[in-house]
């Protein structure tokens, strides 16, 4: 009987999805960002995001550049967007 706890334990594991995580990283070119305001703005948006590891925010014509690292399997790109988006600044990524 001890390995019922071990087989327990694997079907955890396997069935979260955190075992199969990782991390990305992607580069968003942000639009009217153009106050200092603006970055921290976009910043605290991205970084409410669930599965947000870390932005890092840099000014570059008229628009912000946010480089945001994040889990996977927690959000996605298109859920980054959308929060930059809905705080009144759209996004796109940076090729």
């Amino acid at each position: 009987m001890k390995i019922l706890p071990f087989v327990a334990l694997t079907a955890t594991l396997f069935s979260s999805g955190a075992a199969f995580a990782t991390e990305q990283t992607v580069t968003l070119n942000v639009a009217n960002a153009t106050c200092e305001l603006c970055g921290p703005i976009v910043k605290g948006s991205l970084s409410k995001v669930s599965g947000v590891l870390d932005v890092q925010i840099s000014e570059a014509d008229g628009a912000a550049i946010a480089k945001v690292r994040f889990e996977d399997s927690r959000t996605n790109v298109p859920a980054l967007i959308t929060a930059t988006t809905n705080a009144g600044y759209p996004s796109r990524i940076v090729q």
